[in-house]
């Protein structure tokens, strides 16, 4: 049985993987107008007179994207950040997602090892350790999937995976979490 669980946790460690090497960070930039053709250019002299008839006016000027009014304010000792800082700002608790991404893979392949020392030495300790530290990478990946949607909803960078694979890593991680449960608990 811990065989079958070890081989199942390979499995989801393997779409996990493909999922890793297969996605697409996707990345819009916020300030960047989203309906403005690609064949346009934009000059330095187009872009700065259309700011300037944003700023003085209050209104959009006739040809300038209503996304470029729509900006949020940014503060005088924040002028300097890039994008990404300001995006690690306005985060709930700054870093969570970047600590998610690492911990994930690192708390899933730790896991993985103690499940491996547990199915070649039967000691109880190494099941109970791996199936804590599989809890954990399962939490770690919850909170990076809905870090990764609010970065998307809210036009930050996120990451794009394939759903069907998606789906077969969840369904392998819930499978392995139920097996491996079952074992630790003696059923």
């Amino acid at each position: 049985m811990a065989i079958a669980a070890l081989l199942l946790w390979t499995l989801t460690v393997a779409f996990g993987v493909y999922l890793l090497i297969t996605s697409t960070r996707v990345t819009r930039d916020p300030e960047a107008p989203d309906a403005a053709p690609a064949s346009v250019p934009a000059t330095a002299s187009a872009v700065a007179s259309a700011n300037a008839g944003t700023a003085t006016a209050g209104t959009p000027v006739a040809g300038t994207p209503v996304a470029s009014v729509a900006r949020q304010p940014v503060r005088p000792k924040d002028r300097f950040d890039p994008p990404s800082l300001r995006e690690a700002k306005n985060e709930p608790i700054p870093g969570m997602r970047a600590l998610a991404e690492f911990s994930h893979p690192a708390l899933a392949v730790t896991g993985f090892g103690f499940w491996v020392a547990y199915t070649l030495v039967r000691n109880d300790i190494f099941g109970v350790i791996a199936f804590g530290i599989m809890l954990g990478a399962i939490a770690a990946g919850i909170s990076w999937a809905f870090g990764n949607a609010r970065a998307a909803k809210n036009g930050g960078d996120a990451l794009a995976f394939s759903s069907r694979v998606l789906v077969l890593h969840v369904a392998g991680a819930a499978l392995t979490l139920l097996l491996a449960a079952l074992i630790t608990a003696r059923v």
